[in-house]
């Protein structure tokens, strides 16, 4: 299929609105203008070959005995400017004398055709002819300067050469046509783009709404968001940053990508607990919306430049005129939907007014672990590592900054700590943060005890995991003592001395990692609080086993005494003495 019915195609698809069809390029339109300039050249005896044939012998580069090239004798070009028409030109170079081109390769009507043009240019030329005969009874070409290094076109006898213009309305109508499309264009895209500028300072609006609030669900929503745009970032939709494919992704990649980031938020929805809420989900949908919005007009941007370089190929291919390096590219280099790549200024725009509201974690990563730059440590140079990292460093006295190399890395101190920063990372990523102190504490706890350390908080804290679980251990051992008809007293002593072996076990436990590590002392008071509370419920279910064991008794006294009253009754009858 060729490619004005594909293009014919994707414009009849319904994807585009009915605005942006009719300020696509009119292919079909100016296929027809290419025929009209073709017979328009045939009627100057300017056929394709013979306009090959002139711009083959201007390309091969042939000179005379002084070097000078002959690269003047023909010329395409465009006169251009906001208050003038648009015309193309040909330029040929002719004699002054009797107007014939200075081109062996001519056919008779062709240089008949150019020598009338000529003449009727410049009445002054003189009619008698000065032609050099070539051994093959063609004309000579003559060599010439550089008309436009500022030099005068002269022939080999030094009289200077004249040029006749030949006009080409049929041309003048193909470009004109072609400019008032892509100025058509250019306001179609600045509107669009107008429009997508607009939604994005929306969706910022409500971002910082969001973020300002200070409801707990609101800081779980910016818990997601950054998620939803670590996903995005990834994914990379429409700028790549791999070696491979670095720069603006084509619309068909983009596409894809954006596929990939929506399968990841799939994923991502259907495992998270927390549920975004109306005004978020509001957002999200603004979000994905502005994503469809820019692929789609990018999609139109490139299926209309792929039109612009289909039509000037098959222009330069039906009529040699090479139109395309020289007339194309004047016409386009003003041309913002053109020359602007749309992804760039948009996800510049994004990055600006959208990401840089929620702080993501990539931008705060110490360039050596590739964790949160926690206790940021800002070097003499400028550049920021985590505390841990240049720990390590000065350990291992290297004072070289890993990244620009200069000698700052022993010198630093606890000043050189960023507190603004800690501040920051501390207020915004709450998580990470207590993550790296945790890792931190674990790498410290390495350095001085070996590797056999093993920190309170490796998994959840031994102590009170301990509690917790003889604490529990009741509602399986009451059941069992039972069964088994255990003296009541002997229950209790096995509680008191469940009792004070957790008890001992557990200040053995908080004492070790105390002593161990001084900076466990927070640990240390909540262990403790969280053993009271346990203790607590171990009395408490004490004392209710206590009070069963007390009614128990009770009840086994009245049945004693009725036992003894059963007994004399049987007594008295077997006797046959009244009852009492």
């Amino acid at each position: 299929m060729k490619f004005g019915q594909d293009f014919e195609a994707a414009l009849a698809r319904g994807e585009y609105p009915p605005e942006w069809v009719n300020s696509a390029i009119s292919y079909k339109k100016l296929k027809k203008c290419i025929k009209r300039v073709q017979q328009e050249l045939l009627s100057l005896g300017l056929d394709k070959e013979t306009l090959d044939a002139l711009w083959k012998h201007v390309g091969s580069g042939d000179s005379d005995a002084d070097g000078r090239i002959s690269d003047g004798l023909l010329q395409y070009t465009v006169e251009d400017g906001e208050t003038v028409n648009f015309t193309p030109k040909l330029t040929i170079v002719v004699d002054p004398h009797d107007g014939s081109p200075l081109d062996a390769w001519l056919s008779p009507d062709t240089r008949r055709i150019l020598r009338r043009l000529a003449r009727s240019s410049n009445p002054s030329i003189d009619h008698n002819q000065r032609q050099d005969e070539s051994p093959h009874g063609r004309t000579r070409l003559y060599n010439h300067r550089n008309s436009e290094s500022g030099q005068s076109l002269d022939n080999e006898d030094g009289h200077p050469l004249n040029t006749v213009e030949v006009p080409l309305t049929a041309d003048s109508e193909f470009f004109q046509t072609l400019r008032r499309e892509l100025a058509c264009l250019d306001d179609l895209q600045q509107a669009e783009y107008a429009r997508l500028k607009e939604e994005i300072a929306r969706l910022g609006t409500q971002l910082r709404a969001l973020r300002a609030s200070k409801s707990r669900r609101s800081k779980k929503e910016v818990e997601a968001w950054r998620r939803i745009f670590e996903l995005y970032t990834d994914a990379e939709v429409f700028l790549s940053s791999h070696e491979a494919d670095a720069g603006a992704r084509d619309a068909t990649h983009a596409q894809n990508q954006f596929q990939v980031f929506n399968d990841s938020l799939a994923a991502h929805q259907k495992k998270t607990v927390v549920k975004l809420g109306q005004e978020a989900n509001v957002a999200l949908s603004r979000f994905l919306q502005i994503n469809v919005n820019l692929l789609r007009l990018i999609r139109f941007q490139e299926i209309n430049r792929t039109a612009l370089n289909k039509i000037m190929k098959k222009f330069d291919k039906r009529t040699a005129l090479h139109a395309k390096s020289s007339v194309a590219r004047s016409l386009t280099k003003t041309s913002p939907f053109m020359v602007e790549d749309l992804a760039k200024a948009t996800c510049f725009t994004i990055s600006e007014e959208v990401l840089s509201i929620i702080p993501q974690l990539n931008d705060y990563l110490c360039p050596i672990c590739f964790s949160i730059s926690w206790k940021p440590v800002k070097l003499r140079c400028g550049h920021l590592f985590c505390i841990r990292c240049m720990v390590v460093l000065q350990r291992e006295e290297k004072d070289h900054c890993p990244l620009c190399r200069e000698e700052v890395v022993m010198e630093a101190t606890e000043k050189n700590i960023d507190q603004a920063l800690v501040k920051f990372l501390k207020s915004n990523f709450k998580t990470d943060v207590r993550e790296k102190q945790r890792q931190n504490e674990i790498a410290a706890g390495i350095d001085q005890w070996g590797a056999a350390y093993e920190h309170a908080q490796m998994q959840k804290c031994i102590v009170i995991q301990t509690v917790v679980s003889f604490a529990g251990l009741y509602t399986i051992i009451i059941p069992i003592l039972r069964k088994a008809n255990i003296n009541p007293s002997n229950e209790v002593a096995f509680y008191s001395m469940l009792v004070s072996s957790l008890v001992t076990a557990a200040l053995g436990i908080i004492v070790y990692h105390f002593q161990t590590r001084t900076s466990l002392i927070l640990n240390f008071l909540s262990s403790i609080a969280q053993l009271f509370a346990t203790l607590q419920l171990v009395e408490d279910a004490g004392k209710q086993i206590t009070t069963q064991h007390m009614e128990i008794s009770h009840q086994r006294s009245e049945i004693g005494f009725l036992e003894r009253e059963v007994v004399d009754l049987r007594a008295a009858l077997d006797n046959g003495s009244p009852a009492r």
